[in-house]
């Protein structure tokens, strides 16, 4: 449900910001089986998939109590999905247990799914294939490798961490418009 344009899930992070436990406990509850089934369809099992999204919705909860989501053009269980999506991936890694499927150490090559209904993790993939190697190599480097704008800067070549800032800005308002005509064809 979108209550402004651009903005869904705007009452929620409201609600969250504010403290409201309710708000969080509904939307933990909503958002887990979707996690759960993610993370036992690739190599995980039960304290695997509480660990993951516990760490995520963590991280949620305190970029939205930071401000940092204010302005989220996406649907917020997306945002947390895509948190838990890295962050398994970032397990699997670790535990080298990744599947590939001809990508190399790419995410995109990981055989990881949602439910099959799902258009996330297909729009996620086609989005990341169709916004050019330097804006993907922006964003996962900042939402994978979790560097910072400084790093990012110094690794990609960009002038200075504000120049990084601006561009990962503009690489993720290209995410969203192609995530937006992606999923819509998905609903037409």
């Amino acid at each position: 449900m979108t209550t402004e344009i651009g903005f869904p899930d705007l009452p929620l992070i409201q609600a969250i910001k504010d403290g409201n436990e309710r708000a969080i406990s509904i939307f933990y509850k909503e958002n887990f089986g979707r996690i759960q089934n993610l993370v036992y369809k690739n190599s995980g099992d039960a304290d695997d998939a509480k660990d993951v999204y516990q760490e995520s919705m963590i991280e949620v909860v305190l970029q939205i109590k930071k401000g940092k989501l204010d302005q989220l053009n996406s649907k917020l269980s997306t945002y947390l999905y895509s948190i838990c999506y890295y962050k398994w991936i970032d397990r699997l890694r670790k535990k080298g247990r990744m599947i590939e499927t001809g990508f190399g150490d790419e995410p995109e090559g990981a055989v990881l799914e949602e439910e099959t209904e799902s258009p996330y993790p297909d729009a996620l993939e086609k989005v990341m294939s169709k916004i050019g190697e330097k804006c993907r190599d922006l964003l996962r480097a900042y939402y994978y490798d979790k560097l910072s704008m400084i790093q990012i800067a110094k690794e990609l070549g960009y002038a200075d961490a504000n120049s990084a800032k601006s561009q990962k800005n503009k690489c993720m308002g290209t995410a969203r418009h192609l995530a937006a005509i992606t999923l819509k064809q998905f609903y037409a």
